[in-house]
């Protein structure tokens, strides 16, 4: 079995048992369950049956790229937690975004085109991984999926486990007045579209948008010639930037979210 099926396993088991000893509403606890419990199943039959029904070759593919999907289920399994806001939590959040993000987000919200490439930025967080998969396949170093799923998902997979514990609004549902209104632009409007349509309407702490990308760079950049790193490490930080300045996280959320990153990719 490899290390990000173990991962996962311990990640799906820790959304199963805290279903159970958590006061959640039956249906939400159904579906936690149902989503954990689908979550195991397939990773035990991607560790242990694919190997026995496939050629070498197409089971570990599908290893590879299996974790892409089940980020999702996590995310989703997480999201079933959110049910009332931790107020000094997210006031503490929002209080350090007004006095220290302000003037950041003022300088940013100032420059159309950086505005823009942060918009764009924000909306490749979501094929990021993906996209840093497809390099590693392209540059022949698939051998080193396991490796990248392991440094990707533990941050990852941290900053959901802590939903259920740090419960807040995404900045951009609340009331700032002090806050510059972010240039609108088509790719804004997408992003807001999506995250109206697809989300789950809480925030992370550490924003796992900003944890995954910021992982997902730094194992390319370690594997890969230094012009692809550099592409990537680009839209990791366009993300981070992004990810407060669009006031989709709280400043503190993606701070928290390449700390938590590097950490782990420089343990692992």
């Amino acid at each position: 079995m490899r290390s990000a099926e173990r991962i996962q396993l311990l990640t799906f088991a820790y959304f199963l048992v805290l279903a159970w000893v958590r006061a959640l509403p039956r249906r939400n606890r159904l579906k936690v369950t149902a989503m954990s419990l689908a979550g195991i199943g397939v990773t035990l039959v991607s560790a242990f049956g694919l190997p026995r029904v496939l050629s070498p070759l197409a089971a570990s593919v599908l290893r590879d790229w299996l974790p892409s999907a089940l980020v999702l289920i996590v995310y989703w399994a997480a999201g079933a937690f959110f049910l009332r806001i931790d107020e000094r939590f997210q006031n503490t959040l929002h209080g350090l975004d007004k006095h220290f993000a302000a003037p950041v987000i003022g300088a940013l919200a100032r420059s159309g085109w950086i505005a823009a490439y942060l918009e764009l930025a924000y909306l490749l967080c979501y094929p990021m991984v993906p996209m840093s998969m497809a390099a590693l396949y392209i540059l022949h170093l698939a051998r080193h999926a396991d490796y990248f799923w392991t440094v990707v998902l533990i941050p990852t997979y941290i900053s959901y486990g802590m939903l259920p514990w740090l419960q807040a609004l995404p900045p951009r549902m609340l009331d700032e007045s002090w806050c510059p209104a972010a240039p609108a632009n088509p790719i804004r409007t997408l992003n807001l579209w999506l995250l109206r349509n697809a989300s789950i309407h809480a925030n992370t702490f550490p924003s796992a948008h900003v944890a995954a990308s910021t992982a997902a760079a730094l194992v390319v950049a370690a594997l890969t010639p230094w012009p692809v790193g550099l592409l990537f490490g680009a839209i990791a930080l366009g993300i981070a930037l992004g990810t407060f300045a669009g006031r989709y996280h709280y400043m503190a959320d993606a701070l928290a979210g390449v700390l938590l990153a590097t950490a782990v990719f420089l343990l692992v």
